[in-house]
């Protein structure tokens, strides 16, 4: 049985590429090769051809950027390094915005319970056959009236404080090393007014914000938040919020239609109601503001102070892996 036969070569002393030996001039480079040069012999067992040495190295640096993900993250850092990739906003400015304009939301609703338990007991003197005062009934008519016209003036507020708070937090996701996001923050924020969609999307939204803004996510691979599991307080508070704009809606009927004493009773009971569930989704969106504003400002620092510490005396590398958030 013959013996496999090695293959004689010459290595380019510019780039190193392997020529046969033969060859005048590299290949690669056309750099001239010396008539006498020690021959490289490929091993016997070897069955890459020369062109396949040569690109073996290439293709090994290569193949890792093939994965998206991988390419994101060395992208990111690439840019921070040099001054110009995501940078951290701290939302706890907005954040404190939304929040004031949601508590203030609550306090009006609270008015509004006060002034509509006094528009029952007028009602009621009117259904059981005793007269009200007719500056009463203006009175508490006005009352009513201004109230809802505050509330309107602070459901608008909020509305625009929180779709800007929700921009500047799925911005800063990529700033904390998170990646494969399923949407920018503009679309973040687009699906709000696009109708049908807006009853699934903006509860997508902030799932993907609350999950990529774990701690960990940076050093637990940039798309490991996509396995997180989303809380139960995110579906409470939208699954609240929708239920407030169904009662919002029925309730415009309820009211405008009422024209009698009794059906104004009934009418104010449900506006009622509608009052104390919008206390309650206003009280679980600050929850939500708040939590994911500390999530993010927790996970800054964390990165902030890793970074410090691999840039310390010596060069040496002491980063500290956080452990996954249960």
């Amino acid at each position: 049985m013959d013996a496999p036969k090695s293959e004689s070569s010459k290595k380019c002393s510019w780039c190193g590429t392997l020529n046969p030996a033969d060859a005048p001039a590299c290949s690669k480079c056309d750099a001239g090769l010396p008539a006498i040069q020690p021959l490289v012999s490929a091993p016997a067992s070897s069955t890459l051809t020369l062109d396949q040495e040569n690109r073996a190295p290439y293709q090994a640096a290569v193949t890792p950027l093939v994965d998206s993900s991988l390419f994101d993250r060395m992208s990111d850092e690439a840019m921070r390094s040099l001054g110009l990739g995501p940078s951290f906003e701290p939302g706890r400015t907005q954040a404190l915005f939304v929040v004031g304009c949601l508590s203030l939301y609550v306090l009006l609703s609270v008015v509004g319970l006060v002034a509509d338990y006094s528009r029952i007991q007028t009602l009621s003197k009117a259904t059981g056959g005793l007269g009200v005062p007719r500056p009463e009934a203006m009175q508490i008519d006005a009352q009513t009236v201004l109230i809802r016209l505050a509330l309107f003036i602070v459901v608008l507020l909020t509305a625009v404080s929180f779709l800007a708070w929700i921009y500047r937090a799925h911005k800063n996701l990529r700033a904390l090393g998170a990646t494969d996001l399923k949407y920018s923050p503009g679309w973040a924020i687009g699906g709000f007014f696009i109708p049908f969609l807006n009853i699934v999307r903006p509860y997508q939204v902030v799932s993907e914000i609350w999950r990529a803004s774990a701690g960990e996510t940076r050093w637990w691979g940039g798309a490991a938040w996509i396995y997180a599991e989303t809380p139960i307080l995110i579906a409470v508070w939208w699954g609240s919020w929708l239920t407030l704009g169904i009662l919002d809606s029925l309730g415009a009927f309820t009211v405008f239609g009422a024209l009698g004493a009794d059906r104004l009773l009934v009418a104010t009971r449900y506006r009622i109601f509608y009052y104390m569930v919008g206390v309650l989704s206003a009280a679980l969106a600050i929850t939500v503001v708040q939590k994911i504003n500390s999530r993010q400002e927790s996970a800054h620092r964390l990165i902030w102070s890793n970074t410090l510490q691999d840039e310390g005396p010596g060069g040496q590398e002491r980063l500290a892996v956080p452990q996954p958030s249960s």
